[in-house]
This record gives structure tokens, sequence and C-alpha cells, in this order.
């Protein structure tokens, strides 16, 4: 046994307690749901797939230990993450914490954690050390993204400017690229923000497609609905009464209607591009 200098991810879920009083007086969500909202930050067969294939994101990028030194802990609501440090470590624990949070927004549920380095001892459910200790007294004051100057607990997983460098020195593209797919910026402040990855792309031809506006516009459309089914689902758990989760909830409801707004936008760019296709050349 020994500490050792590890990425560390710890993310909470917002909101479960009420989840769970609800449920044991017989509303809202019934255990086995609430047992599935848990195993969205993580399980043990995601330890088993690194160790037997080692990194997922990025393959290619570089690593100490064929297994990442990969760890997850699961308790109720939270899971503590860590892994090497490696280009192939930071990423692989990025991507899952960004997975989770992703995952729950499309159950209705907010997450809030924080991510940095530091000495730790993690082996199964054993979590020992400082770096663990800063994630976890962190995670409360998590400032990223905040609408007011004294505005303390925003939802969302903000990342230690130590693990940023790391990733900004690191002469790896595909970490880089995967970090910025997953990341934004606040400032100086950095933060998970899966919204970024929840708007419709298109190639007007190429790669041996045909642009079809149709299609497209569906497809847009379809992106469009499943951001307003995300806003309902979120609101559905807001406790009203609570001006603090009223606030954190306008948070995710701010980026997802700015989501939504991009869709709109995207289906103007089809329409224009549909009417330039269709008109004939003059020669």
């Amino acid at each position: 046994m020994e500490f050792e200098e590890k990425f560390i991810g710890f993310v909470d879920l917002l909101g479960f307690k009420n989840l769970v009083e609800a449920a044991e007086a017989g509303e809202g969500l019934e255990l086995p749901e609430l047992v599935e909202l848990q195993k969205l930050l993580g399980t043990p067969e995601k330890i088993e797939r690194i160790s037997k294939s080692g990194s997922i994101t990025c393959p290619e990028s570089s690593y100490i230990s064929g297994d990442l030194s990969f760890q997850l802990t699961q308790v109720s609501d939270c899971v503590i993450v860590s892994s090497e440090i490696s280009p192939a470590g930071v990423i692989n624990l990025i991507s899952h914490c960004w997975g989770a949070v992703i995952e729950l927004m499309g159950k209705g549920i907010m997450c809030r954690g924080y991510i940095t380095r530091g000495s730790l001892f993690h082996s199964g459910t054993t979590v020992i050390g400082s770096g663990f200790q800063e994630a976890y007294s962190k995670e409360g004051n998590v400032t990223v993204f905040k609408q007011e100057a004294n505005e303390r607990g925003t939802p969302f997983v903000e990342i230690d400017p130590a693990v940023c460098d790391f990733v900004k020195n690191c002469d790896d593209s595909c970490v880089r690229k995967m970090f910025d797919r997953m990341v934004k910026e606040d400032g100086n402040v950095s933060a998970l923000f899966p919204f970024k990855m929840l708007a419709h792309t298109f190639i007007v031809a190429g790669f041996g497609k045909t642009f079809d506006p149709d299609e497209e516009k569906t497809a847009n459309d379809n992106l469009r609905k499943m951001l307003h089914n995300f806003k309902s689902k979120v609101m559905s758990y807001v406790d009203e009464s609570n001006p603090r989760a009223v606030e954190k909830v306008r948070h995710y409801i701010r980026a997802l209607d700015a989501q939504i707004e991009h869709c709109d936008h995207i289906d103007e760019l089809i329409d224009n591009l549909k009417e330039k296709l269709s008109t004939p050349i003059s020669l």
C-alpha cells in the first residue's frame, strides 16, 4: 500500500436525497429506478473494460500502466474516480465523468463535482488521500458559470487548473481535441459542459454522401425534441419552493435553450441551402 499522484474526479447527484424521501413515501421514482440512476455514475464493469482493453478514449495515447490505474468507487449518490498521471489517464477519467453527467441529464438529474490531481490511495472501496479530500471539499463550492457574484454550488463538474494545464501542455492532439469537446471555459475556470455535443451538424456533399435537406431537417428536429424532453425532465424534479434549487436548474435551462435556438438556426441554414440548390444556374 502506498499513496500515488493521481487524477481524481468526484461527482455528486443533485437532489438525490429528495428523490429517496419521495420514493420511501411511495411517490415519484421507485427504488429500482433510483438504483439505475446510481449505476449511471459507474459500475465495476467499467474498470474491467479498461483493465482488459486499456485506454477507451484516445486508444493511441501514451500511458504508464495498461489499466491506467483506473479505479471507481460508487457510494449512494456520488462516485470517486481516479487514474494515473498520463495523457490516456486524464482523458479517460474526464470522459467517464462527462458520460455520467450527460446520461444523468437525459434522466432529468443534474450533477456537480470537481476534478483535480493529488495524493491518493484508491483500491476497491478504500479511498484515502489529500487529493480526494480536496475534490470532496471543493465540490460544494463550484462557482463556474455563476450568474451572481456570490453564487456557490453551480451544477457543473469543475476542473482544477492543474488538470487543464496538464492537458494543454501534453503533446497529444487526440487528448486536447476530446478535452475541448467536453469542456468549456468560463474566464479562468473550466468545467465539463455536456451541452456542447447537443448540436446537429451536417455536410452539404462529399464522402459519398448526397445532401438531403429533408433528412437533415428531420434529424435536427429529432434533436430539438430531445432537448425539450431534457428540459421537461430536469424541471420535473426541481423543488420550486426552494430558491437555490430553482437557480441551479436555471443553469441547465439556459444552456438547453441555447441549443434549441441553435437548432432553429440550423433549420434556416438548411432552408437557404435547399433554395439555392434548387435554383437553376443561368449560363
